[in-house]
């Protein structure tokens, strides 16, 4: 992985941002040590903007700090999936209520799209992108830029954890039917339908999650 210095002006949040993308891309594992000096050598930044940014990532359930030992890779524990799963929900369950009513044929068109471009996904990071875009495409019509936010904070913790342990091939079938069923259940505005499929299709996701958890020695 080549490493681009920052400018010395670089602010914290730009940082965390390429940290991120360094989390992501599975340069750190959970719950290993991401080292502030370290950081700062390789970025070219003072400590005070690693610190700063170490802390937003913190913040978002990316990474564990503790004092006089660092700031480790959040390794997510079964008890935190379940209450993940339990708010996504609560919040992708209202979303969807939302937004039902208020797609069109341009907004169902473009659910199409980037469902063909999910499955045809073949890395972890594009599965995982596509899958937050499709997600973000069905509740947009919401209008509720406070709840997607939240849907994305919930979402983080899992997403990092499955660019290590999951891939494109888990549930790839499953997943695709899930999807599609959704869209065909917004387009007939067939509301309890839409509610039921999100349900099956969150709770054996969070199935899929627990299992890999369990088999990275978690519990």
């Amino acid at each position: 992985m080549i490493l681009i210095p920052l400018a010395p002006a670089t602010t914290a949040s730009v940082l965390a941002q390429r940290l991120r993308e360094a989390i992501d891309a599975g340069r750190w594992r959970p719950g290993e040590l991401v080292r502030q000096e370290q950081i700062a050598a390789e970025y070219g930044v003072s400590r005070i903007p690693v610190r700063e940014a170490l802390a937003q990532l913190q913040s978002e359930g990316l990474l564990e700090i503790a004092h006089y030992r660092g700031a480790r890779v959040s390794r997510p524990r079964a008890v935190e999936i379940d209450e993940l799963f339990d708010l996504r929900l609560l919040v992708e369950g209202d979303l969807l209520a939302r937004a039902l009513g208020r797609h069109d044929q341009r907004s169902l068109r473009e659910l199409t799209r980037l469902q063909d471009r999910l499955e045809d996904a073949d890395d972890r990071l594009g599965w995982i992108s596509g899958d937050i875009a499709f997600h973000e495409a069905l509740y947009g019509p919401a209008e509720r830029p406070r709840s997607l936010a939240l849907f994305r904070q919930l979402r983080a913790p899992i997403d990092r954890f499955s660019v290590q342990a999951l891939g494109p091939g888990t549930r790839k079938q499953g997943w695709a039917d899930e999807h599609r069923q959704l869209i065909a259940a917004v387009a007939a505005s067939d509301a309890a339908a839409a509610q039921a499929i999100l349900e099956q299709h969150l709770q054996a996701t969070r199935a899929v999650v627990l299992a890999a958890c369990s088999g990275d020695g978690e519990n």
